[in-house]
């Protein structure tokens, strides 16, 4: 099977990390293309929501390596990209190869992230690489999922398969839905899909999904309890933004494309049974 950029990215990725894979969880888009390798995930022709970035978690922690891995990615062919005036800069790691590709790395903003002047730091260097620091990225890092990156699914290894940690499904849903009335229309309308994507895809197994959110979670927690509040609202009638998916379904070339009934319909059902209390 041929090798993509987006999967030549992650295999560079895995390698790169390679010192310390514990302390690294592939999320957002990325970590969706990959639910497919897990062995949760049920067969089906719904095609892969394609990404041009990788957006990876690290653990506030992680020490930095010999040589550091801003020089790993470097070497593998990903140079660093500054943008903004925050300090550190803001920093993508561009794939040389095909530059719309590119990774950026985040990590949990600590307590309430202010300093003394009541600014947020919004970057920090951690292992060698500039992370963005964002609420609810413990969520991203706990319990997550390793998979393999075989040859057989495009991606060019050599010899044995590298492997790589992702964010598992519940965790995966709820930083979506925590965050989602924060974002851009048309990134809300795109995460709705990808909610929607993830709900089909783990159909047969979303009671496990509950579990392993429970044991993410603690039920009684109030972020556990707003996580339920939004799935609820999301499921319980056809708004603009599943007007939008709907929309954006129809736009995508694959054999279902559910009409916003449909949809709400799927979140309703789906979620409710992934974050019952």
């Amino acid at each position: 099977m041929p090798t993509t950029p987006e999967n030549d990215l992650l295999v560079k990725l895995a390698s790169a990390i390679a010192f310390a894979p514990h302390r690294f969880v592939v999320v957002g888009g990325a970590a969706h293309q990959l639910f497919r390798c897990s062995e949760l995930a049920q067969p089906t022709d719904i095609p892969v929501l394609r990404t041009t970035d990788a957006d990876v978690a690290v653990h506030l922690d992680t020490p930095a390596s010999t040589p550091r891995l801003d020089e790993r990615l470097e070497a593998l062919g990903l140079r660093g990209e500054l943008s903004g005036d925050a300090t550190p800069a803001v920093t993508r790691y561009v794939l040389e190869s095909a530059p719309e590709h590119f990774v950026e790395f985040i990590a949990r903003r600590p307590g309430n992230g202010a300093t003394r002047d009541g600014a947020r730091p919004p970057t920090k260097h951690v292992a060698g690489v500039v992370v963005q620091l964002l609420p609810h990225v413990d969520l991203l890092l706990a319990e997550p999922w390793r998979v393999e990156l075989r040859e057989a699914d495009g991606f060019a290894v050599e010899g044995a398969p590298l492997s790589l940690q992702i964010v598992n499904a519940a965790s995966y849903l709820a930083q979506k839905l925590l965050v989602l009335e924060k974002r851009e229309p048309a990134e809300r309308a795109k995460d709705i899909v990808y909610i929607h994507d993830t709900l089909v895809l783990f159909a047969p197994h979303l009671e496990q999904l509950n579990t392993l959110w429970r044991k993410v979670e603690t039920p009684s927690s109030k972020r556990a309890r707003k996580t339920a509040e939004l799935a609820r609202a999301l499921g319980a009638a056809v708004g603009d933004d599943v007007r939008s998916a709907a929309q954006l379904l129809r736009s995508i070339e694959r054999p279902y494309r559910p009409d916003a009934r449909a949809l709400v319909a799927t979140l309703d059902e789906g979620l409710r049974r992934v974050f019952r209390q």
